[in-house]
């Protein structure tokens, strides 16, 4: 990837404190801006605690761990690493599975009763959830080149979402990483900078995903404002809160990320190890 180790811990980093402070939200409607909510709280439907994440970052750390254990990207330990989450409740603060979507959770049964190939991804666009999107960070950072970057974004997409929609997003954005900003080829995707608030969708589909979280990127020019904007969308705001978390950290760096978030985010320090470890893998 572009960039420094800085760029690198920052765009984990951000995924996990959007993932946190929009959990407590999730389900929710959309706040307006007198409204919105701007530091961790407990509670919400998970009953949340500050600084605590939900699958989103579980995934990713599943990812990056197996990557880290087994010197690059193999499916088959990736999905044996996704299924101890689900099952035994791995690579998650909370010690046990929750908030994961369907989707996900077909794709790790079929691979469970049958392991002889990892790639559970199911073809029809109907199932163009985000769950691929949202835990995308490992791969960009580990990957050696743009080529070998859409390559792996690809494989790991197809592992829980095949649709051509989750397998184009995930490239697009994997490459929007990359590079630490949006890339003016795929303008056509985003919102427009004007567009009215309440046609923000923040849903669990992953074209809605993508479009709030680089809408609240696209109209802020900080980490704290970005995030806050993408998860008082409500809804789906753990995910939305995630993917801008990744875009805006691997922007401005994890220095710009405030103490407010690191402070109380669980796991922060081997995040941040996993995110460096990563980087000089790739680079």
């Amino acid at each position: 990837m572009q960039g420094t180790v800085d760029n690198a811990m920052g765009m984990l980093v951000g995924l996990a404190v959007g993932d946190a402070l929009g959990a407590p939200l999730e389900f929710q409607e959309a706040r307006e801006p007198n409204e919105y909510i701007t530091k961790y709280y407990t509670g919400g439907i998970h009953n949340m605690q500050k600084g605590e994440w939900t699958d989103d970052m579980a995934m990713a750390y599943a990812m990056g761990t197996s990557i880290l254990d087994e010197g690059g990207f193999y499916a088959d330990k990736v999905m044996d690493n996704f299924v101890s989450w689900y099952s035994e409740g791995q690579f998650i603060p909370r010690g046990v599975c929750f908030d994961i979507g369907s989707t996900t959770v077909g794709a790790l049964r079929d691979y469970m009763i049958d392991p002889s190939t990892p790639y559970k991804g199911v073809v029809d666009d109907k199932n163009s959830g985000n769950g691929a999107l949202m835990r995308i960070a490992p791969i960009v950072l580990c990957a050696t080149s743009q080529q070998n970057l859409i390559q792996l974004a690809t494989q790991q997409t197809l592992l829980t979402h095949a649709s051509p929609k989750c397998v184009m997003y995930s490239g697009m954005f994997a490459e929007e990483l990359y590079f630490l900003s949006p890339l003016q080829k795929y303008k056509s995707y985003r919102h427009k900078r004007n567009v009215k608030r309440s046609s923000v969708m923040s849903g669990g589909y992953v074209k809605e995903t993508y479009e709030a979280a680089m809408w609240a990127f696209q109209t802020t020019d900080n980490f704290e404002d970005c995030v806050i904007k993408a998860v008082n969308r409500g809804h789906d705001s753990d995910t939305t809160g995630a993917v801008a978390g990744m875009i805006a950290g691997a922007h401005y760096g994890i220095y710009n990320i405030p103490e407010k978030f690191t402070k109380e985010l669980a796991w922060h320090d081997d995040i941040c190890k996993m995110a460096a470890k990563l980087y000089y893998m790739g680079n």
